[in-house]
């Protein structure tokens, strides 16, 4: 009986040392990820509290964060704004889950979502995570075009998520998909390439204005690596859209709520999808918050009868205290001028770091940037580092540059920074939009004095450590 079970307590998390930690962690979640995030110096010391910027561990260091973890941190840690509302939410009983009551809360934040997105895109709905939000969309998209034009059209360069038709359609996924069984009737095409697009339209045609495509899902702006069409790419892509009635669904999990400079990625291009997915940003770093806005053309010929209307439908969509912190993250972005603010740090971002290529050519190939999106592509030292690693593979010799990077800012200077799960020649710089120009000057000279440190020492330390 549970007992008998010597089950450990919120107070003996509290208190657990760093090596007790990641024993557990090895031994219940993920002996490779714990190994890794070890490796990387983020192992050593247990976080106790995060505020704004910073994260504090156990040893009293303040760690700058330049992930915003994975970008969701859209006003800093642990905003006090979304703070007092879940407490005040949980002081006063409200209801949490409101699955037999239309939801006053969810009709606010649905009205004011309708106020900063474009045209009508007006009727939403909302889950969990970026991947569940695709999911519906794709599965809306699908019931509106029919049956008979049920193939996705998909990019070379993306990520869509982790679910089965998620990770079909996510090409940057190359490795993955070599695991898992694909979706049927999805094509792939090149980023940025309206003529490949306008090629599978006419390969798949059943007429002068219809194809069997019904789909074509697609990253406003490529957040890995930070790939940014031309904007003549994406109005012609909205032109062939409407021409032949397919779906573009944007997905804007990554880019959406400021991240670009703008509330939105598609922004920069002047036009407007079909459906949007967000996530991230969208739940303030304490709600795991996602959804999908649409067109009431394309919602109501899905799911308007009566016996449609939950065939797209999840237990834990819209709870309360996630809702009312989203509410609360839109009243930020707006009242503190975030938007403003990652457009301004964004372009003294990115000009800090084009001062890091022109000192450091032979380290670092290329920076790019909009808005608080970020990242630094380095040049392969593959090829002259795999002779004294004959066994190791070139995809691990890759992270020799951005793995010494990323220790020893850590170690050394008290940096949080992370690579994009696809691509190892690159650090992903992705910081909260409230970042000032002193935290940018402080991570940009700490960056330059670990470029211009030995580099090959600390890497050939971290490979060790990589094949022991």
């Amino acid at each position: 009986m549970y007992e008998d079970k010597n089950f450990l307590t919120i107070e003996d998390a509290h208190n657990m040392t760093e090596k007790e930690n990641l024993r557990l962690f090895k031994k219940h979640i993920s002996s490779q990820l714990g190994k890794t995030l070890s490796m990387l110096g983020f192992a050593d010391s247990i976080p106790v509290e995060a505020s704004g910027m910073y994260v504090t561990l156990r040893d009293g260091r303040k760690v700058l964060d330049m992930t915003g973890h994975l970008g969701m941190l859209v006003a800093g840690h642990n905003h006090p704004r979304i703070i007092e509302v879940r407490r005040k939410w949980a002081e006063e009983k409200r209801l949490e889950s409101w699955k037999f009551f239309p939801s006053p809360y969810q009709g606010v934040l649905c009205n004011n979502l309708s106020l900063i997105f474009p045209e009508d895109l007006e009727v939403m709905f909302f889950c969990n995570s970026g991947a569940e939000a695709n999911e519906g969309a794709l599965k809306l998209a699908e019931k509106y075009s029919g049956m008979s034009r049920k193939t996705v059209v998909y990019t070379d360069i993306s990520f869509h998520g982790k679910t089965h038709a998620t990770l079909t359609l996510s090409g940057s996924e190359k490795h993955q998909n070599h695991h898992f069984n694909k979706t049927e009737n999805c094509i792939m095409i090149k980023y940025g390439d309206i003529e490949d697009f306008k090629r599978v339209i006419e390969e798949n045609k059943t007429g002068k204005n219809s194809t069997k495509i019904g789909t074509f899902i697609v990253e406003a702006i490529r957040s890995e690596g930070v790939v940014i069409p031309d904007k003549s790419y994406y109005e012609e892509v909205r032109k062939l859209c409407d021409k032949y009635d397919i779906v573009l669904i944007m997905d804007e999990v990554f880019t959406g709520f400021g991240r670009t400079g703008k509330m939105f990625g598609f922004e920069h291009y002047g036009i407007c999808p079909d459906i949007c997915s967000f996530s991230k940003a969208f739940g303030g770093g304490k709600a795991t918050f996602a959804g999908f806005i649409t067109r009431p053309k394309i919602f109501n010929k899905a799911y308007s009868k009566m016996n449609e209307a939950t065939l797209h439908s999840t237990t834990y969509n819209g709870f309360g205290e996630e809702v009312i912190s989203a509410i609360e993250v839109l009243n930020i972005i707006r009242d503190e001028k975030l938007l403003e603010n990652s457009e301004e740090m964004g372009k003294y971002l990115l000009s800090r770091l084009q001062e890091v290529k022109k000192e450091f050519p032979d380290i670092v190939a290329d920076v790019r940037g909009v808005g608080l999106l970020a990242c630094i592509i380095f040049h392969s030292r593959a090829e002259k580092i795999v002779k004294f690693f004959s066994s190791t593979g070139t995809d691990l010799v890759e992270k020799f540059v951005t793995g010494s990077v990323i220790t020893s800012m850590l170690k050394d200077y008290s940096i949080l920074l992370n690579t994009p799960p696809h691509d190892s020649s690159q650090i992903l710089i992705t910081p909260s939009l409230i970042i000032n120009r002193e935290q940018i000057d402080y991570f940009i000279e700490s960056l330059k004095k670990v470029l211009s440190d030995n580099l090959w020492k600390v890497g050939f330390d971290y490979l060790k450590k990589l094949k022991s």
